[in-house]
């Protein structure tokens, strides 16, 4: 069954179908000193790096830690729930006009 939309909309719908997996939430990089004692850190050392994945679930923020070595992939998945994001608002501009173009075709038939 083809989709009722427009050609934009057929377009929005391709570029959605492409984005690989996202997650609904924002990555930062901070620094900060790890609290052992025995630590470079801790007296005049570079302090650490770390990056948090944070996230709101009913209105709860939630963080939690990503390892070095998935951070350029979760930075990924991140981007992705962006563009995702962009592309549902793109998506609905789209349907409106669709369904404003068929009400003025009905119209005119009447």
């Amino acid at each position: 069954m083809k989709p009722q939309t427009s050609p934009m909309g057929r377009n929005t719908l391709a570029q959605i179908r492409r984005i690989g997996p996202f997650v609904e939430a924002s990555l930062t990089v901070t620094h900060k000193r790890c609290g052992r004692p025995q630590c470079r850190c801790a007296q005049e050392g570079p302090i650490h790096e770390t990056a948090l994945l944070t996230w709101k679930e009913k209105k709860v923020t939630h963080t939690m830690y990503v390892p070095v070595e998935l951070r350029e992939e979760v930075q990924t998945w991140v981007d992705n729930w962006k563009q995702l994001r962009r592309l549902i608002g793109q998506m609905s501009r789209a349907q409106r006009a669709f369904l404003l173009q068929r009400k003025k075709k009905k119209a005119k038939k009447s």
